[in-house]
């Protein structure tokens, strides 16, 4: 056995550099010793590196869609009765249904309490500003950005870490046949409703399309778990989809319903699990992916039908992002196309920069959060802050335009956008883009 100390082995502390490899020896010009790096911090790290600072490190299993026909897989399949394989197939279409059911509900519910938690903080504002209160109002809207968004934070720093972000990436991985830690998990998904709630009421620019596909694959997976020992459901028929095939299936029309909640578009919703998200495709798992979206797009509206009568809320009404699409003609002419042209370009140009800076942030944003979950919620604090300054202070740089004579009251409905907020006998159209949830506008 080598009996050398510990100063000479791999990796010891107090050297120039955290992981160093120490050498003993008489070198050909005397000296001796030496010291050598081990392993030395890469300073230019790419986004994909960035995005997994502060991951877990731990092995991640590899799923097996591959289902090999050998014997053993014929005799089972064979001595299979035709009243198991009659339940085998209702079930695939009762979870399919049920999919779509609770994606449609969540979806829902996720839209009804950011319209109410929304419509409350710009009513405390709105009245505070008609008095003439605007110190009291503008804390009063700081102030209810940053509770939100503290608790979106809290969330996902101290509960389920794996909820953060859009979870796309997340369940791209997961039908690409990586088994991450969690990602699916309940806490997962009870955080990941949540923390879009109080997200998007908090006035931040995030979507719900990438937490809703999330969420309809936390949804799928839980479905096709198989029954659970510790609460004792564990019956035989919830057995069938107790595989990784089966399973990638129920969670590839999980995540085209979280699409057609998001957006109420039952094609994209097909579209965007056939092209983005799935690798592994079967004709067979089209017809349920088209019935689970449809589920969806038929609970959404009559949810929608049912707010419309005033019983969801002083706020609610159940909508969703949807954009108006105008029958009239539009007529284009050269100059317009040239004019297009020059956007184009201006756009790229504005992009490049934009992903330029957003790079440089995500750098800031990892150095950050390498600190500690305490950090990371002292971040969105920060950025809360920041934001709520700029969308109450934004508008008062522009001017208002006075409301036509004779409007009573209706102080006015002009122009795409329909909900421009007016103050007295004033509007301002820019005051919509900073108070306002974001979506608004865009409907």
């Amino acid at each position: 056995m080598d009996d050398r100390s510990d100063d000479h082995d791999i990796e010891v502390e107090g050297g120039i550099h955290p992981y160093e490899r120490k050498i003993s020896g008489i070198l050909d010009d005397g000296s001796v010793g030496f010291q050598q790096p081990l392993l030395a911090r890469n300073r230019k790290n790419t986004t994909s590196q960035i995005a997994i600072v502060g991951a877990n490190t731990c092995p991640i299993e590899s799923l097996d869609y591959e289902i090999f026909e050998n014997d053993l897989f014929k005799q089972d399949w064979r001595s299979r009765k035709k009243i198991e394989i009659l339940q085998y197939t209702i079930l695939k279409w009762a979870l399919a249904f049920l999919i779509g059911l609770a994606t449609g509900l969540v979806g829902f519910l996720n839209n009804l309490a950011v319209e109410n938690i929304a419509g409350f903080k710009l009513l405390l504002t709105g009245n505070l500003m008609l008095k003439e209160k605007y110190f009291q109002a503008f804390f009063a809207f700081a102030g209810c950005n940053l509770i939100l968004a503290t608790a979106a934070a809290s969330l996902c720093a101290f509960i389920a870490p794996a909820a953060a972000g859009s979870g796309i990436p997340e369940v791209k991985a997961y039908l690409n046949g990586i088994d991450a830690y969690s990602i699916l998990a309940p806490s997962t998904l009870f955080v990941k409703i949540f923390g879009s709630i109080f997200g998007v009421a908090a006035g931040f620019v995030v979507g719900k399309e990438g937490p809703m596909v999330h969420t309809g694959a936390c949804i799928a997976n839980l479905l096709g778990q198989g029954g659970s020992r510790k609460y004792k459901l564990t019956w035989k028929w919830l057995r069938f989809f107790k595989n990784d095939r089966d399973r990638r299936d129920l969670i590839t029309c999980g995540a085209a319903a979280g699409v057609a909640a998001a957006f109420r578009a039952p094609v994209g919703g097909v579209l965007f699990a056939l092209e983005e998200a799935a690798s592994w495709w079967r004709s067979a798992l089209l017809w349920r992916t088209f019935f689970t979206t449809a589920v969806v797009a038929v609970v959404l509206r009559t949810l929608i039908e049912l707010c419309r009568s005033g019983k969801c809320g002083l706020f609610g009404k159940g909508g969703l992002i949807m954009f108006d699409v105008n029958s009239g003609p539009v007529l284009y002419s050269t100059p317009d196309l040239l004019a297009v042209v020059f956007l184009g370009v201006v756009g790229g140009v504005l992009g490049s920069l934009y992903n330029y800076l957003v790079d440089i942030v995500l750098r800031t944003y990892a150095l950050i959060n390498e600190r500690g979950p305490g950090f990371k919620v002292m971040l969105v604090m920060a950025v809360s802050i920041l934001s709520s300054c700029c969308a109450f202070g934004l508008p008062w740089i522009s001017q208002c335009t006075p409301c036509p004579i004779g409007s009573e009251g209706k102080c006015p409905s002009v122009g795409r956008s329909g909900i421009y907020k007016s103050f007295q006998h004033d509007f301002m159209p820019e005051h919509v883009l900073g108070l306002y949830p974001h979506i608004d506008p865009l409907k």
